[in-house]
Order: C-alpha cells, then sequence, then structure tokens
C-alpha cells in the first residue's frame, strides 16, 4: 500500500546563515538591507556581525547561553540575530507586541541569561516597563543589550576602521545541526511553546527549495512580516542568501507602510493576506493598483477561494504565492511557485519540499492512509526541529518513526499538490456525526456582507456541540436577521451542518502575525452565546462546558 509520498535522496549541507551574508568579492557593494532609509551593503552586513559577535563575546555570552531578541523589525535586530548564532549562543526570539507578563513568562521559561532589546509595545506604552520586565525575570542591566539606532549606530561604528572577523566556536557541521534559535509557536489556541530551530533546516529549504524562485525574484523585496515569526525570518534570509536587497519595516505605523510600499515600490512582498487586503483598501490605490508587484508571497495561506480571487483582482493575476508550514517544519512544508497552473495556485498549499516525506494518517484508526485519502498531514525530514525546550519526550509530537504530526488535515491530489482540509481540533461532533467548520464557513463566505468567517464547536448538554458561526460584518444592516442567514444556508447544506447562532463582530481578533486568535474569539463567542440561551440551568450547565472546553483548547 502506498501510504506516503517519499522523494529521492538530496544532497544536504551543513550551510551556516553566515553563508547567507558573506557573498562573492563582486556582490560586495550590492546593498543587502535597506531600513529608515538607510543601506547598507553585504560587505557592511559581515562586518556588523563580526563586530557585535565581539561585543556579545567580551560581555560574557558563551557556547550554549540564551539570549532573548526583543524588538520590531530593524537592521539591528537582524544583526544582533546573526551575532548571537556565530557566538554559539541560542537566540531566543520574542514577539514584541506581547504583554509583560507574558514577555516575562516567555523569557523565564526559556532561561534567557542575556536580553538584546529594541522598541517593543509594551516599552512604548508604560513608563519603567524594562525595569519591571528585569525585575519580573531576575535578569541583571548589565546583562542586557540597547540595539536601538539611537544607541547603537552600525554605520558610525563601521566608520572608525577595521573590524577583525570573528572566528565561530563551534564547527560547521556542530553549528549546523545545533539549536541555534528558539521561535514561539503562535499560540493563537493555546500557550505559545518554545520550538528549538537549526539553521540546518532552514538553509537546506533555502539552498535546496527556494533556489527555484532564484529566475523569478526581482532585486526589491520588502518584508511586512515579524521576523520573531518563523516564515518572516525565511523568507528575508532567502532573499538576501540570493543577493537581492530586503527592505524592513518596523510594522508599528500602518499609514507608514502604506508610504513605504509606495515609495520603494519592491517587486515582491511577504505578508498574510490580511495585510494585503488593507493595502489595497489605502487611499488612491486605483492610481497604480499594484501595477509593480511581481509577487506577495504569503503566510497563513488564504480563508478562501473568494479571497484569493478578490486579491487577483486588486494586484492583478499569477501574483500570489500560497505556502503551507508549520514553526515546527522551519518552517516550510510546501509550497506554490510562480510558474505553478492557477488552479493550483487557489486551491492548493502547493508542492511538497524536496528531501521531506509527508504521510497521512487516519486520525481514528491511527493506520497511514493510501495516498489521495483524507488524513491527519505527518512529515519527516530535515526540515523537522530539534523539539520543544524543556518538555518531556512522550509530550513531543514526533513519533516513534521519526514523524512530525501537525494537527492538520490535508490530502496530495493526483498532480502531487498538497490540499488542506482544516485542523483535527477543529472538527465538530454533532449527534454523533463528524463535521468539519470548512464546509460550513465556505457556504458563510456566499454572503457579500460577510468578510472574514469562522465556524466553532462549542458543548452542549444536548446536541454533544453546538455549531457557532462568526462573522465579521463589512457594514453592519439596519436590521441584522440571523434567521434570514441560516434559511439560505438550508437550501444547500444538511440541517445537521446549520449553525445552531450566528455571532457577528466588527473584526475579528488577531495575533501579532495576522493570524485569526482563536482563543480569544472564543471567549467573546462564549459571552455572546450565553445571551441566546433562554433556560437557567441550562446556561449554568452550558457555561460550565464551555468553560472546560476552552482550557482543553489552550
Amino acid at each position: 500500500m502506498n501510504h506516503k509520498v517519499e522523494t529521492k535522496p538530496f544532497e544536504f549541507g551543513n550551510y551556516l546563515f553566515e553563508d547567507i551574508y558573506k557573498v562573492a568579492p563582486e556582490k560586495k557593494n550590492v546593498i543587502g538591507v535597506w531600513f529608515e532609509g538607510v543601506k547598507y551593503t553585504y560587505d557592511e552586513i559581515e562586518k556588523s556581525v563580526d563586530y557585535y559577535a565581539h561585543f556579545l563575546s567580551q560581555h560574557g555570552v558563551k557556547t550554549g547561553d540564551h539570549v532573548g531578541l526583543l524588538g520590531v523589525n530593524s537592521y539591528n535586530w537582524l544583526i544582533a540575530f546573526y551575532a548571537i548564532i556565530r557566538v554559539g549562543a541560542v537566540a531566543v526570539l520574542l514577539n514584541y507586541m506581547a504583554r509583560h507578563n507574558t514577555l516575562a513568562d516567555l523569557i523565564r521559561d526559556t532561561d534567557c541569561k542575556f536580553l538584546c532589546y529594541g522598541k517593543y509595545t509594551a516599552l512604548i506604552k508604560q513608563d519603567y516597563e524594562f525595569e519591571n520586565l528585569l525585575a519580573a525575570t531576575g535578569i541583571p542591566m548589565e546583562m542586557t543589550f540597547c540595539i536601538q539606532h539611537e544607541k547603537l549606530d552600525f554605520k558610525e561604528i563601521l566608520g572608525y576602521g577595521p573590524i577583525e572577523p570573528f572566528v565561530s566556536p563551534l564547527s560547521r557541521e556542530e553549528d549546523s545541526k545545533r539549536t541555534a534559535y528558539i521561535v514561539f509557536t503562535t499560540g493563537t489556541t493555546s500557550k505559545p511553546k518554545p520550538a528549538m530551530l537549526s539553521q540546518y533546516g532552514m538553509m537546506n529549504i533555502i539552498k535546496l527549495d527556494l533556489q527555484r524562485l532564484d529566475a523569478f525574484l526581482p532585486q526589491k523585496f520588502m518584508c511586512l512580516l515579524p521576523l520573531f515569526h518563523c516564515f518572516g525570518l525565511l523568507v528575508v534570509n532567502s532573499f538576501l542568501a540570493y543577493s537581492r536587497t530586503v527592505y524592513l519595516n518596523t510594522l508599528m505605523d500602518k499609514v507608514k507602510i502604506y508610504k513605504e510600499f509606495l515609495k520603494y515600490r519592491c517587486g515582491d512582498y511577504a505578508s498574510v493576506s490580511i495585510v494585503f487586503d488593507n493595502l489595497c483598501k489605502a487611499p488612491f490605490w486605483w492610481l497604480h493598483r499594484g501595477r509593480f508587484v511581481k509577487h506577495c508571497i504569503v503566510g497563513g495561506g488564504f480563508t478562501s477561494p473568494q479571497e484569493f480571487k478578490f486579491l487577483e483582482r486588486k494586484y492583478g493575476k499569477g501574483k500570489f504565492l500560497n505556502g503551507y508550514g508549520q514553526t515546527e517544519c522551519s518552517p516550510l512544508i510546501s509550497l506554490v511557485y510562480p510558474d505553478s497552473p492557477r488552479s493550483k495556485q487557489m486551491t492548493t498549499v502547493g508542492i511538497p519540499m524536496k528531501g521531506i516525506e509527508l504521510a497521512f494518517m487516519d486520525p481514528a484508526t491511527k493506520e497511514l492512509l493510501p495516498k489521495g485519502q483524507k488524513g491527519e498531514i505527518l512529515v519527516r525530514g530535515y526540515n523537522v526541529f530539534n523539539g520543544y525546550y524543556k518538555t518531556a519526550p512522550e509530550d513531543q509530537p514526533i513519533d516513534k518513526d521519526g514523524y512530525l504530526h501537525t494537527g492538520d488535515l490535508g490530502y496530495l491530489d493526483e498532480d502531487g499538490y498538497l490540499v488542506l482540509s482544516g485542523r483535527i481540533k477543529d472538527v465538530i461532533i454533532r449527534k454523533g456525526e463528524n463535521i468539519s467548520p470548512k464546509e460550513i464557513e465556505e457556504e458563510l463566505r456566499k454572503f457579500p456582507e460577510f468578510g472574514a468567517t469562522r465556524v466553532l464547536g462549542f458543548p452542549s448538554v444536548d446536541e454533544g456541540e453546538y455549531i457557532i458561526a462568526c462573522v465579521e460584518l463589512k457594514k453592519k444592516p439596519p436590521h441584522f436577521s440571523e434567521k434570514k442567514y441560516l434559511n439560505e444556508m438550508r437550501k444547500t447544506l444538511p440541517s445537521i451542518k446549520i449553525p445552531s447562532h450566528i455571532v457577528y463582530m466588527k473584526r475579528f481578533p488577531r495575533a501579532a502575525n495576522g493570524k485569526l486568535d482563536e482563543a480569544v474569539l472564543r471567549e467573546v463567542c462564549m459571552m455572546k452565546i450565553a445571551k441566546f440561551l433562554d433556560d437557567e440551568v441550562l446556561a449554568k450547565k452550558t457555561r460550565k462546558l464551555m468553560a472546560e472546553s476552552n482550557k482543553k483548547k489552550r
């Protein structure tokens, strides 16, 4: 039985991040990074990393130390990231939008001994935030290093004279496969988990799989994703690896994003679909319509084919490249390429990476399935992470055969493209029947007044689970008639799949990377649903079940 997809062996290399910015002499003066109007050549990037690696080493950072890296996107953030790893330490990438308590927890949980910090949201909003953070984490002030441009100007430093090259204390093979950086999973439904990643995983994706993109890539690229997120880091490293110019944006100011989008007119952009959606809704979009855009690389995928078609109308056909991945896979598993058929660009998440194995498992029986059948997606290969930090082996998502269990459902179509079908934990059990939210969400998107949609299951004392439809209303009608929409859905869906209620809101809560924050959405829904329940006893029991369900989801 052919139950898995296996590719032929590939020649993997012990590549390091230094292979990205240590370019051939003829490319030394090519502009590598453009930030806040300042240009940095590849030669300046290499010397900046050497300088900061020496700085960290002289201030006590040693091989194996965990160094927190906190701040908005910037040239200095990128240099600190590379330098931490060159020293042999582990870079712990922290969400600059996280609240004080969350940051303190993440720093403590990962045993950060040092902290490199720039601007971050909590610091901007509250006086003495940084002092309070250090008090909560126990990190002494002398073991923190400010990377804000006002305190650390690499242009000025490089003007002082030659910088001595820094020699890594680790061998290339050892440094390539060790845990070099920790990225937290997005935590939209649970507490963020610290995923341990190596240079080996990301660099082989860049060298093996993304080389195919080299012929399509324009010279200028703008990243509209946070660098602390694995996908943002991957695309920046990918464009640098092929000697392009990367434009970084702090992502703190929406107006600034739009202005830089128009000013620099890069050929390629990487972001989530909601950012591309917001850009084309900005004033005067009709004047240029993004004609200068060659490709839009989408992290997190599209919510529906309808969203894909809408964005194509705004930007032009053949520009959107969708992919699928997880932080635990460095993070790419599959990708749609520019020369992929448009039908595949719209309905699939692309071709699996070279050199990895995909298998599909029946969630109920735990049996591997034949090719083409839908099941949980399992991944095995060079891109799989080193595990969650300080997590027991039995609690890791990797089984005895080395397969990472993604928790996502999908299958390979007849042409070898990966199609996603939802998440295992999203399956709703109503009156004993398993129901996929995706089908219901597709029906909801047919109503033009609905924006984003999400269908959730909540425990019910009499049905097993309620089906609750959450929708964003582009503009709330004077008389929102839930019954009207439910009746329309009954024309195409069986009664068991009709939502119990429709909960509408102006905007869904979202995490820092633009993805839906389902944990917060569930909390909002739980409060709204209680209003629908008339029977006091039933309401009390249901609220208790919902609270228990939310804890499990987290």
